[in-house]
């Protein structure tokens, strides 16, 4: 999920796997009936975050029926694209729809997830982002400042700054021009970043990068089969990939719009792409695109959404 651009938004907590925390499961509502299930999220919003995020975690869409059996046909590519039209409204999907909106000179001093005022929120992004850090700086992927890294997705540039500030060569790459306006300004060391406003499936690199990184960022991507692909030509032979919070959990169905009410506000409202992977469909997507991926879960209770799934050559283990 896109981090929190606007007050009414869930903040980190939006990216959760479902489930994690001791609560009753959440309540099954038909398509026919989301209306008005967001509507009444919308009314709570006016009144209380912390209540409107307590409604949307207690409901999620039922699956739609008609579901092709087969995730890798274009037959389930166009079921999913259907959904999303009907959860959002809208009668297609750009990457227009991926923007975010905020005041760029407040960000500057204080960016999401600061801007939430939340020990909380702040407390489980740095812990994932930390998370992620350690696995990059795993010995065995001889991954060392002054190593390239590319970084699809970057947001608020957090996880950026960290890795200019440890000394690697990084190239951000996001779709959004404000994003990109503020990462220029954080960065205390513009000698170790290059921003490239792109989509990523339509970024060229100049030569092949050392490793790849995606944090809540790779279920916006409007193909990811054909991003895996991708990621062959722009990461070096011996190179890394690593999905770090990103939505890869057991679901009820092999990929597609994540159906949690957090979720689906957040599609309604925004037009975001907010795709969900099940386990074993992510893990045979990566190996038919020439991946092989390991889960790196980290020890810490109900921490699930700052797991790590780190992707190597099949050829190269």
């Amino acid at each position: 999920m896109r981090r929190a651009a606007r007050a009414v938004l869930p903040g980190r907590v939006a990216a959760h796997v479902p489930g994690l925390d001791a609560r009753e499961p959440p309540r099954p509502v038909e398509l026919a009936a989301l209306d008005g299930e967001l509507a009444r999220a919308e009314a709570l919003f006016a009144i209380s975050q912390d209540e409107a995020r307590e409604f949307l975690a207690g409901f999620e869409l039922v699956v739609p029926s008609d579901r092709p059996a087969d995730p890798f046909s274009t037959e389930y590519r166009d079921w999913t694209w259907k959904l999303y039209e009907a959860i959002s409204r809208r009668d297609d999907y750009t990457i227009a729809n991926e923007a975010s909106q905020f005041d760029l000179e407040a960000a500057k001093l204080r960016p999401y997830p600061y801007q939430t005022a939340s020990p909380a929120i702040v407390g489980d992004d740095l812990v994932a982002r930390g998370y992620l850090l350690r696995c990059i700086g795993d010995p065995r992927f001889r991954l060392t400042p002054p190593a390239r890294i590319v970084e699809f997705g970057p947001g608020w540039g957090n996880l950026t700054m960290d890795l200019v500030g440890t000394g690697f060569d990084v190239t951000a790459v996001d779709v959004s021009d404000q994003f990109c306006a503020l990462m220029r300004a954080r960065c205390n060391r513009p000698e170790g970043l290059r921003v490239v406003q792109s989509d990523m499936l339509a970024f060229e690199p100049d030569a092949p990068f050392d490793a790849a990184v995606f944090f809540e960022s790779f279920h916006h991507c409007s193909d990811h089969v054909a991003m895996l692909r991708k990621l062959q030509t722009i990461v070096a032979p011996a190179g890394v990939v690593f999905f770090a919070g990103e939505p890869v959990h057991d679901m009820p169905y092999p990929w597609g719009p994540r159906l949690d009410g957090l979720s689906l506000w957040s599609t309604r409202m925004f037009g975001w792409l907010e795709l969900g992977f099940d386990r074993s469909y992510f893990h045979e997507a990566l190996a038919r695109t020439g991946w092989h991926g390991a889960r790196r879960a980290i020890k810490r209770r109900g921490a699930g959404s700052a797991d790590v799934i780190v992707a190597t050559r099949a050829t190269t283990r």
